[in-house]
């Protein structure tokens, strides 16, 4: 089945948009993140998606698909499964109803287990379009219990010190699982205000965090730690001194090919994607006949090709690295 790339992932013999940054009569949406959503006529979303998108997609006509339910068009049916990467993200399955071929789009996934998010389902598929944010081999992630004792060990090192951490996550999905984590080990939080509020639509989708946490409003007790989103300092933080902040991204597992970088005492590698060995042995999983990758590195779709897969990157600039490849002859 053959795939285009225009800001968003286009399945022209299914007439059907996945993802599309422009507004459409009829897309999918595969998660609340803004990367990945338009203001559509009809988006097709979870449950808990339109929960967190509910004030984006005001006079939107939604199609609510709740996880395994199947949704009927005239070329396909959809089906969404859960993607492990924030709350609602779902993966979508696409079956052609002139030849029974199944199309299976993932968006972002986690393949490792979260304590917010619904976990990821491997689904089996023809034709896979897969994300590799993370597709490159520099991005090999140690266990997430490595990684998030160390970055406890560091903040209680920090606040012995009388020194005030802030911890960096994006507002929606990295935050929350973060916030999890630092009630879970003991720590008192304040967490922005953007973030608190996402934080109330996961309790309002079913998320249980293991404590209590304020929502700051410029009162920040001895002992806690902050959770703001990273850039540019908050403004609200500026009459604290002996800041201490700790990025937790995916990018830190690698200087090389990364695409930016912060400053941060401290950057450790968490992330709410999968990385590239997690991304290769997703693809084992699902068995495709062929791959397409998107949102990330062409280096996900040169090893699969090395691998015996037909992969093509989409990079949406009219060109792709098919390095030979003819993906309609397959």
């Amino acid at each position: 089945m053959e795939v285009v790339f225009d800001r968003g992932v286009y399945v022209p013999e299914l007439d059907l948009w996945l993802d599309s940054r422009r507004k459409r009569d009829f897309s999918v949406i595969s998660h609340a993140h803004s990367d990945h959503t338009g203001r559509h006529r009809r988006p097709v979303v979870t449950p808990n998606t339109l929960l967190l998108l509910r004030d984006y997609l005001k006079g939107a006509d939604p199609v609510v698909l709740p996880y395994g339910e199947t949704l009927d068009t005239p070329a396909c049916s959809i089906t969404l499964h859960p993607a492990g990467h924030c709350l609602g993200s779902a993966q979508t399955l696409a079956v052609a109803k002139s030849t029974g071929e199944r199309l299976l789009y993932t968006g972002d996934i986690k393949t490792r287990p979260s304590p917010t998010n619904e976990p990821l389902r491997a689904v089996e598929c023809d034709t896979l379009v897969i994300e590799s944010t993370y597709g490159h081999p520099g991005y090999a992630f140690p266990s997430q219990e490595q990684t998030l004792a160390t970055a406890s060990r560091t903040l209680r090192a920090w606040l012995s010190r009388g020194e005030r951490p802030v911890a960096l996550g994006w507002r929606l999905g990295k935050a929350q699982e973060l916030l999890y984590h630092l009630l879970a080990d003991g720590f008192e939080v304040v967490a922005e205000p953007g973030i608190y509020q996402a934080v109330e639509a996961y309790r309002e989708g079913g998320v249980s965090f293991p404590g209590r946490v304020a929502s700051f409003d410029g009162h920040w007790p001895e002992g806690a730690v902050a959770l703001f989103p990273p850039g540019r300092r908050s403004p609200s933080l500026s009459g604290y001194r002996r800041l201490r902040t700790m990025e937790l991204t995916g990018w830190a597992a690698s200087g090389a090919a990364a695409p930016w970088h912060r400053a941060a005492d401290a950057s450790l590698p968490f992330s709410d994607h999968a990385d590239y060995n997690d991304l290769l042995a997703y693809v084992e999983r699902v068995k495709p006949q062929r791959v397409y990758t998107v949102y990330g590195f062409p280096d996900l779709a040169a090893k699969l090709r090395q691998m015996g897969y037909p992969a093509v990157h989409l990079d949406g600039k009219g060109a792709n690295g098919a390095g030979g490849f003819q993906m309609r002859l397959v």
